[in-house]
């Protein structure tokens, strides 16, 4: 434990009691945030992220599924900060039910590839199969690095894939690239 406190310039301090027992601990660690995490919790128009560049993303209609919160919570968060308008679920299940067979307004599915019951490519194949109307685009969210991903992705109808961490760079990019390779105008 004292190891891994040094190697992050952290400290203990026990204080002892009247007995010699440890009545109380206190553990401090020091954390640095990377500079894209530091604009990317910083207050509505305070970072640069909100160029001209950002407009075509503003206003998107987009779909977040993601099993885990903190990283449901996280993108969303850096979605909102490009101007998307969000609706997140937390299942496969509850995607396919929001964007129904038909008549959804959602654009864009960002979809996390691995979650239980439902994984992301099973979500996706269903979307396509049975989904009549205007067809999202569906961008993977996934932390592999696996070499036939891209290759995996395309064939179930996946657009693009964001690559976990989420970084807000990273998100922006992406769904610029899918919507200019789709043609879609807001």
């Amino acid at each position: 434990m004292f190891c891994y406190l040094q190697l992050m310039q952290g400290n203990i301090w026990l204080v002892p009691c009247n007995h010699g027992f440890p009545q109380s601990m206190t553990l401090l660690l020091r954390f640095q945030l990377r500079p894209s995490i530091t604009i990317a919790i910083s207050d509505p128009g305070e970072g640069s992220e909100h160029t001209d560049s950002n407009s075509m993303l503003r206003s998107l209609q987009v779909l977040l599924v993601d099993n885990d919160d903190v990283n449901r919570a996280v993108t969303q968060r850096l979605l909102q900060k490009l101007g998307c308008v969000v609706t997140s679920v937390a299942s496969g299940f509850e995607c396919l039910t929001v964007i129904g067979p038909a008549g959804c307004s959602i654009q864009v599915i960002l979809l996390d590839l691995h979650m239980p019951d439902l994984d992301g490519f099973e979500v996706a194949t269903r979307i396509r199969k049975f989904r009549s109307g205007n067809q999202p685009m569906i961008v993977a969210l996934t932390a592999s690095a696996e070499e036939d991903l891209w290759d995996r992705c395309m064939q179930v109808g996946i657009n693009g894939v964001i690559r976990k961490p989420v970084l807000l760079h990273g998100i922006a990019s992406e769904l610029r690239r899918i919507l200019m390779q789709g043609n879609i105008v807001l």
